[in-house]
């Protein structure tokens, strides 16, 4: 039998890290919108002299790394509960892939600056599939349902933010 006490203090827990885990998106949003749209352009958009679009596309990758180990996790442990079936070794591979896939954004940074913009919704992209992936193979069902409403705001929130800064750096480099 669970403590109720233990689960409040478990998800209070959970929800502040998830909560405080998003205010670096927010921040690096604001800081680019704002050297966008007050400042001479995007291209001075920094904190601590580094660039803030580069900042957020290492931080979004470390996030999607981290979400994708634990989906993976997810899986190998219900794996090991159950009979393994196809659908936890296709979730683990693809979490995998979206790990790669983050990492992979890291370098294309480097590329050309269309490529910057590349990274990002590719970034979008891994946040909203690993959402999808939950859902379509029951490990939603595992949360609480004010973990998942809280993944869901989070999430939403976090690909909006993707999408803001993606149309600053598309109008910076078409410009």
């Amino acid at each position: 039998m669970t403590d109720p006490v233990a689960s409040a203090a478990k998800y209070n827990l959970t929800s502040l890290l998830g909560d405080l885990g998003s205010l670096p998106f927010i921040l690096l949003a604001g800081v680019m919108a704002d050297a966008h749209f007050n400042g001479p352009g995007l291209h001075s958009a920094s904190i601590l002299g580094l660039y803030a679009p580069y900042i957020f596309i290492a931080y979004s990758a470390v996030i999607l790394s981290f979400l994708s180990g634990a989906l993976w996790e997810r899986e190998r442990q219900r794996s090991r509960q159950a009979e393994p079936n196809r659908l936890a070794t296709v979730t683990i591979l693809f979490s995998n892939f979206i790990a790669l896939s983050a990492w992979a954004c890291l370098l294309l940074i480097y590329v050309a600056p269309i490529m910057t913009v590349f990274a990002i919704c590719l970034l979008l992209a891994g946040f909203l599939s690993l959402l999808w992936v939950e859902r379509l193979t029951g490990a939603a069902a595992l949360f609480s349902s004010s973990y998942w409403s809280m993944r869901l705001r989070i999430t939403i929130l976090v690909v909006l933010l993707h999408a803001l800064v993606a149309a600053l750096m598309l109008g910076d480099v078409l410009i």
